[in-house]
């Protein structure tokens, strides 16, 4: 039977912390030298998946309608900024109380010097990147430059299958890599009872932001959230199945357009364009990781102005990373460093921590597209006219996805 990544993720921790036990100096050595090149490889790639994710994003997105896309998009900025926020504000009440046992610095490759150091350096850097990305995509959707656009959105296809293929099975090695290590310094005991909590504490979160949205969405749109909430939580178990927003994208639009009072347009609309822009539960669990992870590996918390910077960044770069499991981890790593300062344990540690809850993170998202479709359906659900232009193409997509399914 093919295990899950979840179940690779608690074996290669596993067997990290065996290897840090009971290894002997070679092993340790040699999960040093995993650590040291497994964490260039994956740094090496992170520009790559700013730009492929934000480029081919903003390439598919400029081409589509006007004040619908913009409103939904807006809309679904403003949930994951806030969501952050609160989540950071909660984490710096909470952690240093439960951090405490733990807030000694982690240092990575203190025991033993790995077999080889080989420097890969990224090709540009994360802002870079970013900057990068708008240029082209803006560039690629104006005129009739189909070349540049197709050639953007191969891009991203291609890096999404190196995600897929090469990294995300790659992190479950990296993972028991950073623990041998953790292990084989002292440093096991505190940093897991540290993790015990704060992944309940990202849980309880989650949970009170979805009664957050859900509540506001029924005091702005007038109608019965449950109504809603009730119809999207089968796509919620699937999201936590699958670990990936555009694989659940089929149910949770299939569910949308069971709700009475959603128009059907705003739905094909707005659940597929949620499952690639709207991420509030993963941002969430990224920022309380960073902050944990910061005190963790640091000694203190980070400043609130470089949190809040991180913040706005973050809700740029995850745009189009949300499909990919692991892919919101992965996109944020380049900030992380460049932004907090993290280096490979710290960058391990907040792996292990999202690639965990990755599932809960991802259900939380896909049922929050809920409540956006319920606020966008309150102002443009009755502008039929206006629907039939604007929302064509994800008709079609919706159509297309239908007879898939039968």
């Amino acid at each position: 039977m093919k295990l899950g990544l979840i179940p690779k993720l608690l074996i290669g921790l596993g067997a990290g912390i065996l290897i840090g036990f009971f290894g002997p100096e070679w092993m340790i050595r040699l999960t040093e030298t995993g650590n040291v090149l497994l964490g260039n490889l994956i740094k090496f790639f992170i520009p790559l998946i700013i730009f492929a994710f934000v480029a081919a994003s903003i390439t598919e997105f400029s081409s589509k309608a006007g004040r619908l896309l913009s409103f939904t998009i807006g809309i679904s900025y403003i949930d994951t900024i806030l969501a952050c926020m609160f989540g950071a504000a909660v984490a710096y009440l909470v952690v240093p109380g439960f951090a405490l046992e733990a807030s000694q610095a982690v240092e990575a490759a203190t025991i033993g010097a790995p077999f080889v150091e080989l420097d890969i350096p990224p090709i540009m850097g994360i802002i870079s990147a970013l900057v990068l990305a708008i240029v082209v995509g803006m560039a690629s959707s104006w005129g009739e430059a189909k070349i540049l656009s197709g050639a953007v959105i191969e891009f991203r296809n291609m890096i999404e299958r190196v995600i897929k293929s090469f990294i995300v099975p790659a992190i479950p090695f990296f993972i028991a890599c950073i623990f041998a290590g953790l292990t084989a310094k002292g440093e096991l005991f505190g940093t897991m009872s540290v993790f015990g909590k704060m992944l309940v504490l990202i849980l309880l979160l989650q949970a009170v932001w979805l009664i957050t949205e859900y509540t506001i969405a029924g005091i702005v749109s007038k109608q019965n959230p449950f109504t809603m909430f009730k119809a999207m939580l089968p796509a919620y178990f699937t999201a936590m199945g699958t670990m990936s927003s555009a694989v659940t994208m089929t149910v949770s639009l299939k569910q949308a357009r069971t709700v009475p009072y959603i128009n059907k347009k705003i739905a094909d609309f707005v659940m597929p364009l949620c499952a690639n822009v709207h991420l509030s539960g993963a941002a969430m669990t990224l920022t309380i990781s960073a902050i944990t992870v910061s005190l963790l590996t640091q000694g203190g918390l980070p400043p609130v102005g470089l949190i809040i910077s991180f913040i706005i960044i973050l809700g740029v770069i995850e745009v189009g990373a949300v499909g990919v499991p692991g892919g919101s981890a992965l996109a944020a790593i380049g900030i992380l460093q460049s932004t907090l300062g993290f280096n490979e344990a710290a960058i391990g540690l907040m792996l292990a921590l999202f690639m965990i809850q990755d599932s809960f993170g991802t259900a939380t998202n896909i049922a929050g597209d809920g409540a956006i479709a319920m606020i966008v359906n309150r102002f443009f659900g009755k502008e039929d006219e206006e629907l039939e232009q604007e929302t064509a193409p994800e008709n079609e997509v919706a159509l297309n996805i239908e007879d898939a399914r039968l």
